[in-house]
């Protein structure tokens, strides 16, 4: 399935993820975007460096996501574990055919704000001097 062009019933009838899971595939689905971008920049560079000709002739712009900021309305449900593993709360889209039934507040849900950025100063992670 590709996850670009999902309808909205595809996505209200995807299973339920743990809310964490959730939360960590969207920063990784964001930083692969990133990536993309950076792929696609370096290659076009590199055409024009080697003189292809079919290489563009204006030099690639580099496009840096500084900030992301992402809202997600979720349904949520927990999910009662057994023994000593403690309930998860389990997440997924909120489905438009119960909203527009029952409205949101009848469905339980939640919204997410999730904010991705830059930490001010990068640890320097290069090797020691010998």
């Amino acid at each position: 399935m590709d996850k670009a062009n999902v309808s909205a019933g595809e996505l209200a009838g995807q299973q339920a993820v743990e809310l964490g899971e959730l939360l960590a595939r969207t920063v990784v689905s964001v930083a692969a975007a990133q990536e993309a971008l950076d792929r696609h920049a370096t290659a076009r560079l590199d055409a024009i460096e080697r003189g292809d000709e079919d290489a563009p002739r204006v030099p690639p712009l580099w496009y840096t996501f500084t900030e992301v900021t992402l809202e997600v309305a979720l349904s949520a449900s927990v999910e009662r574990a057994s023994g000593s593993v403690p309930p998860r709360l389990m997440s997924r889209p909120v489905d438009p055919r119960q909203v527009s039934l029952y409205g949101y507040q009848a469905a339980s849900s939640l919204m997410v704000r999730l904010r991705l950025a830059p930490r001010e100063g990068m640890p320097d992670v290069s090797p020691p001097s010998a």
